[in-house]
């Protein structure tokens, strides 16, 4: 079995991605399983795709914390997201950046077996938006090989109709295009009955949470720094106009308010998303969007 992460932004086809490689997988005589992880449900924000495809029967259901190939979408995500958390060792990173960042790869050469295009490119010049999915499916096709182009081609056909073309030539362009480094020499101290082990994929297996919740860490999403995407604006409040009704505090879905000693509330860029909620909701139009710039 091969199991897959994708990385990418909302909006940028992570999910649709992988829920076309497994059709196309199955339609070959495989097993496969294609299945999305949302955190923050907004576009613009870091979400993952998960893919497995098998000779035989898959029973897990977990999402894959271990995976052997994991796909990046975006390349704004180097620097933001682990993205090679987990990755097996001489695992396949395979990733949409311009050929003038390839140095930043270098320190992932030495553990992982690299492939890289600037698919975004790719995307522009065959379908005229920054869509990078299809083109990211033709790269995965060639470092892989786990599934058929032509399985692929019939179930880009399925699901894009009219401008299936467009995505086939960027399938196509990606495939050629797509860089290969060399794999890595495996060490050969590797321990390897703990390499044959069937990875654990939960942070915590069920049998071990206490019975009623799985929150095994009291105030665990404060990690989450959810400002990171924010890209719509942030809010901006007028002081003379607010009336310490503290219903931005009340509406906020990242608690990015917080009280002050003279009543007012205090907004903490390090989680506000842009989502223009409290804006939206002030009675007293006291909160408005302004762009970060």
């Amino acid at each position: 079995m091969i199991e897959i992460r994708f990385h990418g932004r909302g909006g940028q086809g992570a999910v649709t991605a992988a829920e076309i490689l497994a059709k196309a997988a199955i339609s070959e005589g495989k097993y496969a399983q294609g299945f999305p992880n949302f955190g923050a449900e907004r576009r613009g924000a870091p979400v993952m795709a998960f893919l497995r495809i098998s000779e035989k029967p898959i029973y897990i259901r977990e999402r894959i914390d271990t995976p052997d190939v994991v796909v990046v979408l975006d390349p704004s995500l180097l620097g933001l997201v682990d993205f090679c958390s987990g990755l097996k060792t001489a695992g396949q990173l395979i990733i949409n950046i311009p050929q003038k960042r390839e140095k930043d790869l270098i320190p992932f050469k030495s553990k992982y077996q690299v492939a890289f295009l600037d698919a975004t490119m790719v995307a522009l010049k065959n379908m005229g938006v920054p869509i990078a999915n299809t083109a990211m499916m033709g790269a995965f096709i060639k470092v892989t090989e786990a599934i058929g182009m032509e399985a692929l081609r019939e179930f880009i056909r399925e699901r894009f109709g009219r401008i299936a073309d467009k995505n086939l030539a960027a399938v196509e362009m990606a495939y050629e295009k797509t860089v290969i480094w060399d794999a890595p020499p495996i060490a050969e101290d590797m321990d390897e009955k703990a390499a044959d082990e069937y990875p654990i994929e939960a942070l915590h297996p069920w049998n071990e949470l206490e019975i009623g919740g799985d929150i095994t860490r009291a105030g665990s999403s404060k990690d989450f720094l959810t400002g990171d995407w924010r890209t719509t604006g942030r809010p901006v409040s007028d002081l003379d106009k607010c009336t310490k009704c503290g219903l931005c505090w009340i509406v906020c879905p990242d608690m990015v308010y917080s009280k002050n000693e003279e009543g007012f509330y205090d907004w903490d860029g390090l989680y506000c998303k842009g989502c223009g909620i409290c804006a939206d909701q002030c009675p007293a139009g006291a909160i408005i969007m302004r762009s970060e710039t």
